[in-house]
C-alpha cells in the first residue's frame, strides 16, 4: 500500500497507537470503582474528564516517545517490529513528519493538562494534589525516551511506566472523586501497576538486539532474555498475590477476588513466554494475551469494587 492510499485518520491512529489506550482506561476504571466502593457516590462528569485527560496524556507519551526514538535511531530498521513492539514507525515510513509528531504530542499534553487544571480548580484548596500527580505523570512520559534523561535506557523505564499507568493514575482518579486517598485505592493500584509493567516487559523481548545496539538498555536487555522471562513470572505472581493479600488485610473487599478469574489466561501467556522467549513469531500470542490479561483483570477488579459498593 502506498503512502497516499493510507487514510490520514488511520495514520494518526497508528501514530498515537490508539488501540493500546486501554493502558490509560484501566487505572481510571479501577480508581473510580474504588471511590464508589468507599464513598457510595460517583461524579460522572469528573470521571469522564479524568478519562479524557488520561487518554490524552497516553497519546502524548506515545507520540513523543516515537519522536525521540526516531531521532535517536531506535525505531528505524527494526526487523522485529510487530503490532505490539517496535513503535509506530510512521516517521520512518514518511507518513508523518518529525515536526508533526512533536506538535501533536504537545497538543495532546495540552489537552491532558487542561483537564487536570479544571479538575484541580474544582477540587478547591486541595487541587494542588491533582496538579502534582499530573505533572509527575507528564514528566515520566517525557523522560522515558528523551535523550538526556532516557529512563528507558537506564533501567528505570519499567518503574516509570508502572507508576504512571498504575499507582499515580489510580490514586489520582480516586482523589478526583473523593478529595482524599485511601489504603483501598493504593492497594487496588498495585495489581494495575504490575499488569502494565508486564505488558511493557514482554514487548521488550523482540526488540532486545535493536534496543541494545542504540543504548536503550532496559531491564530485559540488562537481564538477557533467558533471565528476564523469570521477571515476567514474578510480576504475574505478584499481581494476583497482591489482590489476595489486600482482601486478607481488608484493604480490598472480597469481591475483588473476581480478578483471579483472569489468572488462567495470565498463566498461559507466562508459559508461552517461558518456552518461546527466543522465537519472536511464536511469542506474538503471549504478547497479545498479556494485553488481554491487563484489560480483563482491570475490568474484573473494577467490577468487584463496584459490586462491593452496591
Amino acid at each position: 500500500m502506498t503512502t497516499a492510499a493510507i487514510s490520514p485518520v488511520l495514520v494518526w491512529i497508528r501514530g498515537m497507537r490508539a488501540p493500546f489506550f486501554t493502558a490509560a482506561v484501566v487505572p481510571v476504571l479501577v480508581g473510580g470503582a474504588a471511590a464508589f466502593y468507599q464513598s457510595g457516590s460517583f461524579h460522572w462528569g469528573y470521571f469522564l474528564l479524568t478519562l479524557l485527560g488520561m487518554v490524552s496524556l497516553h497519546a502524548a507519551a506515545n507520540l513523543i516517545n516515537d519522536y525521540f526514538d526516531y531521532r535517536s535511531g531506535c525505531d528505524p530498521d527494526n526487523p522485529a517490529r510487530t503490532l505490539f513492539n517496535g513503535g509506530s514507525n510512521v516517521i520512518a515510513e514518511g507518513l508523518l513528519s518529525e515536526r508533526a509528531m512533536r506538535n501533536a504530542a504537545l497538543v495532546a499534553y495540552g489537552i491532558g493538562a487542561a483537564c487536570g487544571l479544571f479538575l484541580a480548580w474544582r477540587a478547591g484548596p486541595r487541587g494542588w494534589v491533582i496538579v502534582l500527580l499530573g505533572l509527575l505523570g507528564m514528566a515520566i512520559s517525557y523522560a522515558y525516551t528523551q535523550p538526556r534523561l532516557f529512563l528507558a535506557g537506564r533501567g528505570l523505564g519499567e518503574i516509570g511506566v508502572g507508576l504512571s499507568f498504575g499507582v499515580l493514575s489510580v490514586l489520582g482518579t480516586y482523589f478526583v472523586q473523593t478529595g482524599s486517598f485511601s489504603w483501598c485505592a493504593f492497594w487496588a493500584s498495585l495489581p494495575v501497576t504490575g499488569l502494565i509493567i508486564n505488558v511493557l516487559w514482554i514487548n521488550q523481548f523482540p526488540d532486545l538486539p535493536v534496543d541494545h545496539a542504540v543504548g536503550k538498555d532496559n531491564l530485559v536487555v540488562r537481564l538477557g532474555k533467558k533471565r528476564a522471562r523469570y521477571g515476567y513470572h514474578v510480576l504475574t505472581a505478584t499481581i494476583y498475590l497482591s489482590i489476595v493479600v489486600g482482601v486478607l488485610l481488608r484493604a480490598l473487599p472480597a469481591w475483588s477476588l473476581l480478578a483471579l478469574l483472569a489468572l488462567p489466561l495470565a498463566l498461559r501467556a507466562a508459559r508461552t513466554l517461558h518456552l518461546q522467549y527466543e522465537q519472536n513469531a511464536a511469542l506474538l500470542p503471549a504478547q497479545a494475551t498479556t494485553i488481554q490479561v491487563h484489560l480483563l483483570t482491570g475490568l474484573l477488579l473494577s467490577l468487584g469494587l463496584l459490586l462491593a459498593g452496591l
